[in-house]
């Protein structure tokens, strides 16, 4: 029995408010607060424990804005695909929701699907339209709550930031109408659209990458190379990276008070292997070009007396990163025997995986032998 007399169905590429601003069309809800009242209602008589994670606020419902609330969050609506006739999980499927990230500060992100988008690329405030797409169907596409989207793929136009009366930016959450600004102007009465397209990084000869290779690209190189576009990059990928470190590598040398092989690689190139490793989807030919460089740099100088750089000390993660594995892999080899300690460990010798406690130069003739990557046979 349905909860509410008219259902919906929902688009492939919708988003979670987009959806329920429909329903409330469909029932004849004046605004969505009358709606997520008697939501709130229901779950109140017949789930009290669940029913304080429903939001009443269109902007807040989304699940990856719950912390602490997310599994009854995700519970109550579960109950309200139920209540409105939905197939199940429908809802949540069209959810921007949480990843394994979520506590990882700058670089955490939200999955759409299968798609991994850093959080930080979430529009917050505004979520321009494309008015082409809107004539079609009126509703709101996930791509437009995407920063880096600025232009429709399918119209080849830009987005719409902003109403052409009254200039103020758009947001279908406040407005309630993805086709209408929160003063009352149609969109649809724009006659034309600016061209345009986005101009996405491409590494796969062979295909367009992945949607979450892209963002993370991106993210990539606003954080580590903002001045460099994307093709500029890409066509001496070892050049830049290599430069980067090296600069990276001389400034910390320059102020240290410390000896070489008393400091941390992630000290002397201000974390930037470990916040590699943060992004989940960088694509593999970005990560392999920066273990080549970091493999080249930790074995140019021949160990002796004297320490150079190679002596250095990296941690579980980073040497995650350089070999191409896994953190569990790098313990396994770590308990057999095979890569062994830089330094003493203190805390009963329990060995964590961002202490930095291995040798680069050790890590990197391990990465020849045991790497993933394809510059070295796999031994795994």
């Amino acid at each position: 029995m349905s909860f509410l007399p008219n259902p919906i169905e929902l688009y492939e590429n919708e988003t979670l408010e987009s959806a329920l601003l429909r329903l409330c069309r469909a029932n004849h809800f004046e605004h969505y607060n009358d709606l997520s009242i008697e939501i709130r209602s229901w779950l109140e008589e017949h789930h009290p424990t669940i029913a304080g994670a429903f939001p009443l606020a269109l902007d807040a419902v989304n699940v990856y804005h719950s912390k602490q609330s997310s599994a009854k969050r995700v519970q109550s609506l579960q109950l309200l695909e139920q209540l409105v006739s939905l197939p199940k999980f429908s809802l949540l499927d069209v959810s921007f929701k949480h990843t394994n990230a979520v506590d990882s500060g700058h670089f955490a992100e939200v999955r759409y699907k299968q798609i991994t988008i850093p959080k930080s690329f979430v529009r917050a405030c505004n979520v321009p339209v494309c008015i082409e797409c809107l004539r079609e169907s009126n509703y709101v596409r996930f791509d437009w709550h995407i920063s880096k989207v600025t232009c429709c793929d399918k119209h080849e136009v830009k987005l719409f930031t902003n109403c052409p009366a009254c200039h103020t930016s758009l947001n279908y959450m406040i407005s309630e109408d993805p086709s209408r600004c929160v003063c009352g102007y149609s969109l649809f009465g724009v006659d034309s659209s600016e061209a345009g397209i986005d101009g996405w990084p491409s590494f796969d000869q062979q295909g367009k990458q992945p949607l979450s290779e892209q963002l993370a690209m991106l993210f990539f190189l606003d954080r580590h190379f903002p001045k460099l576009g994307h093709e500029e990059f890409i066509g001496d990928l070892k050049g830049h990276i290599e430069g980067h470190l090296q600069k990276l590598i001389d400034h910390s040398l320059l102020i240290a008070t410390d000896k070489i092989n008393r400091l941390t690689f992630s000290y002397l190139t201000n974390n930037f292997l470990s916040d590699v490793a943060q992004i989940s989807c960088l694509p593999d030919c970005i990560k392999e070009s920066i273990a080549s460089v970091v493999i080249e740099l930790a074995l140019e100088t021949p160990r002796s007396t004297i320490a150079n750089l190679g002596d250095s000390l990296v941690s579980i993660r980073e040497v995650a990163l350089i070999t191409g594995s896994t953190v569990e892999d790098i313990f396994r080899l770590y308990e057999s025997g095979i890569l062994m300690l830089g330094k003493r460990i203190r805390d009963e010798g329990r060995l964590e995986s961002f202490n930095p406690a291995f040798r680069l130069r050790d890590v990197a003739a391990i990465a020849l032998s045991y790497s993933r990557y394809g510059y070295s046979q796999s031994a795994w």
